[in-house]
């Protein structure tokens, strides 16, 4: 039996044509392309009926057997393959119905070239098992499964290239570059660079392929995490978190030397589990019998002194580029992170002991320096580093503010933090992670081109979660029968959510127009959640790599926002306490500290008003800036839910 006999068998059959007797096709007639159309729409009406009854009988069972009201995976599998069940049904049935045609109206030919031929007008001869259920069987896969499958790779990977290619050149019109050399930073030289010094060459590592196809990491060195070359400090004791149960000591935020000072001597002589900390035993240098607080925190802080000499040493050079493997986009390890926010930690605490010991120089060089590992992460395009660029200067706020709080600092140092502080650009730093974010996302999307179901599955773990309604083992098996064309249309979804929010972002982060930013920025607060929520409701193998990135970037501009206030009030602050060291008192209003202290009073980043600002009755002052709703809460501070 040839194709062309079985395809006729077929369509002679009345279940091909659903027991609809007039529906069959007379021999002598022409397939016409009405009956193309009708078999495509039909097989493709047919393929989503039996998906959507399929997935319905099976919702019905899952809340049957385990009383589940609404099981989101069979949600999600049914919005997810109902479309594109539809589409292959029409593929199958418009190949079936174009063979099947060509077919017949050759035997219509032929009859009507020889209307009496016996082979032709005759009954449809019997057949064997093997050539009925065996060729039969192989002939309706490769028409009703393998063709069709092929042109539904072809018509998905046109949409997707198509739309690639929209996108790409929708984004180069704006002048958008997404691509990773983009963003990389440029190198630095050695005398240029903070991070060209010793104590970073420990950090270089390569990757390896194993024999398995896995990438594995080979250090250079021993691990260079901050947790295994004990550089780091054990987490804040309980006592200093609460700030109580400690006696003689103050309780409106100020670090406890007197917990400091006993904790590092119970870490130091009693081995054992901190908390947060995996590394190997902390040990600190300590005094023979327990002192002055602030002396035995410096005792014990001074096993760091060669480090943070160094960092110190390396801090007046103007660039800093960490030797970040970009190449491996989201794979790339940041072990300067760790080590960064622990040198920041551990100079927050040694200025704190400083102040405490009436060095106020060594307090404002190391609160100085504080700020400047925090700033050495500025021109990394990552998010992470930029969130823990945020995290490092409040650290070293903090410190400020100690000193700030106990009148330490002199005009000079106040000067010098004003102005450091003044430089500071989170918002640029912000836009440009996104940017960085952007170009990591588009370079991940070609990396799945080609790595498919691995690449999904490495970006999976990446995510720290496992999605509601997918798994790595269903996301790794689709990969691998995805078309092309459906990674591209990934990458354009992504591109177009990156897209939306770093235009918000620009708009909401511009200095010259504070009215217009702040509009924006209140109409708009939660759009990276809207976005994804959007690609979520509308469950498509289109929206993967939205749901796995996107969701990072939520709430990133409130962080930056936070941090520009902060910083923002600080220079006010310091610029207050110059004021009551050359006056003796702060001033009635801000409006005293121009121009001595301050070019102009600055707006509010949060409200584009001025700051709100008073004295009080027991010689102090409250300074204070609205919060991210745009509202003036008195200066509490609230958080948005």
């Amino acid at each position: 039996m040839t194709l062309p006999e079985f395809l006729l068998r077929r369509n002679e059959r009345r279940s091909t044509w659903l027991f609809v007797r007039s529906w069959i096709p007379a021999r002598g007639d022409r397939y016409s392309w009405l009956r193309v159309a009708a078999v495509t729409v039909g097989s493709a009406a047919l393929a989503a009926g039996l998906v959507g009854l399929g997935f319905g009988l099976l919702t019905v069972i899952i809340k049957v057997m385990i009383e589940a009201t609404n099981p989101p995976s069979t949600n999600f599998l049914l919005g997810f393959f109902l479309p594109f069940a539809a589409e292959f049904g029409a593929c199958s049935g418009l190949c079936w119905s174009l063979i099947s045609r060509l077919c017949w109206n050759q035997r219509a030919a032929q009859l009507a070239a020889r209307p009496g031929d016996p082979i032709l007008t005759g009954p449809v001869p019997k057949l064997g098992f093997f050539r009925r259920f065996g060729l039969g069987g192989l002939y309706a896969l490769l028409v009703g499964l393998v063709t069709p499958m092929l042109l539904f790779h072809a018509i998905e990977n046109v949409r997707g290239a198509w739309a690639w290619q929209q996108m790409r050149a929708e984004l180069k019109a704006k002048g958008e570059c997404f691509e990773l050399p983009c963003v990389i930073p440029p190198p630095a030289r050695d005398e240029e660079n903070f991070f060209a010094t010793p104590f970073w060459q420990k950090f270089t590592y390569r990757q390896e392929r194993t024999a398995d196809g896995n990438i594995t990491n080979i250090w250079l060195h021993p691990p260079p995490f901050a947790n295994h070359t004990n550089f780091v400090l054990p987490e804040e004791p309980e006592t200093v978190k609460r700030n109580r149960g400690i006696a003689e000591q103050p309780t409106d935020g100020r670090l406890n030397l007197v917990a400091w000072a006993a904790h590092l001597r119970s870490v130091t002589t009693n081995p054992g589990k901190i908390k947060g900390y995996r590394g190997p035993h902390l040990t600190f240098p300590l005094p023979a019998t327990p002192g002055d607080p602030a002396k035995d925190v410096l005792f014990a802080l001074s096993k760091f002194d060669p480090t943070l000499a160094e960092f110190a040493a390396a801090a007046p050079r103007p660039r800093n580029r960490y030797p970040t493997h970009y190449e491996d986009g989201f794979s790339a390890l940041l072990p300067n992170l760790s080590a960064m926010k622990a040198g920041t930690r551990i100079c927050q605490l040694r200025a704190v002991a400083r102040l405490a010991a009436g060095d106020s120089a060594g307090a404002a060089a190391d609160t100085m320096l504080a700020f400047r590992l925090g700033e050495s992460l500025s021109e990394e395009p990552i998010l992470i580093s930029q969130l823990v660029r945020f995290s490092c200067d409040s650290l070293a706020m903090r410190a400020l503010w100690q000193g700030l709080a106990d009148h330490r600092w002199d005009d000079a140092q106040l000067a010098a933090f004003q102005k450091l502080l003044s430089q500071r650009d989170y918002a640029g730093g912000l836009v440009h992670s996104l940017e960085g974010e952007r170009a990591l996302g588009n370079d991940a999307a070609e990396k799945l081109l080609v790595r498919r179901g691995t690449g999904l599955a490495e970006l999976d773990k990446l995510r720290g979660d496992s999605s509601e309604n997918t798994g790595p083992g269903m996301l790794a098996g689709l990969a691998y029968v995805m078309p092309s064309g459906w990674y591209r249309q990934n990458q354009v979804r992504l591109l177009h959510g990156y897209q939306l929010i770093l235009d918000h972002v620009r708009v909401t982060v511009n200095r010259t127009n504070r009215a217009t930013a702040l509009d924006q920025n209140l109409r708009s607060v939660d759009l990276t959640d809207d976005y994804v929520q959007k690609m979520r409701s509308n469950p498509s193998p289109y929206n993967i790599l939205v749901g796995m990135l996107l969701p990072a970037l939520a709430r990133t501009p409130a962080r930056s926002d936070r941090a520009e206030a902060t910083a923002q009030l600080a220079v006010v602050a310091c610029a207050l306490e110059r004021h009551r060291l050359a006056h003796g008192t702060f001033p009635a209003a801000l409006a005293e500290l121009v121009p001595a202290y301050l070019p102009a009073v600055p707006a509010d980043w949060m409200g584009g008003q001025p700051l709100h600002y008073e004295r009080t009755d027991d010689g102090w002052f409250r300074l204070w800036s609205v919060g991210p709703n745009g509202k003036d809460d008195g200066g509490v501070f609230r958080k948005l839910t």
